[in-house]
């Protein structure tokens, strides 16, 4: 709860992360990923025959999951890391080189019935931006993740002086954050309507009953008549 990792500031290079951080566990799925997924499948388990398109998939792990138990007939992925994508095509995962770093390549979205950006709005600047072009390219809606900075352990580490610690590598793998009453107010203001959020991970049945506060991660659905 109040300590440091280690600080590197050497560039990140996204292939040597695959190959050496990932290292025998590539193509496996966290607990984490596993409960994102989860609510996927909860969510199209009753459709058939669905497009999906995996914004930043990595080696693809959570399309495969998805794939085993949700009626598919694509499945598309898009990363930086050329090495994540060559494993993703593994899954059967058709890949696309985009860097979402880069505003003027999010045209490059692949369109879909649906399209997920799980982990990576917080690490963009332009958030709004490729939420925006993700749900113009999603034909029946959108799922996107990241952290709740209202959690407990952050606050504790505030009140102690110190920033809610959610990085690695480096303080700037984040540069965006939301509470459960940003979220809200963040989707709200952006026009977004009928969206469904889904609190997981953090402290068990507190985190259902005072999510804001005790669920560690925020899981949300936009469907496409939501605008």
């Amino acid at each position: 709860m109040f300590i440091y990792p280690p600080l590197r500031l050497d560039k990140v290079d996204y292939d040597s992360y695959w190959k050496d951080k990932r290292g025998s566990s590539i193509g496996s799925i966290s607990d984490w990923q596993r409960e994102r997924a989860s609510y996927v499948i909860r969510k199209l388990k009753n459709e058939t025959q669905i497009s999906i398109c995996d914004i930043a998939c990595g080696d693809g792990s959570i399309l495969n999951n998805i794939s085993q138990k949700v009626n598919t007939s694509k499945l598309i992925g898009t990363d930086i890391s050329t090495f994540a994508l060559d494993k993703a095509k593994s899954f059967g995962v058709e890949t696309v080189l985009l860097d979402i770093g880069n505003v003027d390549e999010l045209n490059k979205i692949p369109e879909a019935d649906y399209l997920l950006l799980f982990e990576i709005l917080e690490h963009v600047p332009h958030s709004e931006e490729l939420l925006a072009e993700a749900f113009g390219k999603a034909d029946r809606g959108v799922f996107f993740s990241f952290p709740n900075t209202g959690f407990f352990v952050h606050r504790m580490r505030l009140m102690f002086g110190k920033f809610p610690m959610q990085w690695r590598l480096f303080p700037g793998e984040h540069v965006r954050f939301w509470t459960k009453k940003d979220l809200k107010w963040w989707l709200d203001s952006l026009g977004y309507k009928n969206y469904e959020v889904y609190y997981y991970k953090g402290l068990p049945i507190l985190n259902i009953l005072m999510p804001g506060l005790f669920a560690a991660a925020f899981v949300v659905y936009i469907p496409k008549n939501s605008l």
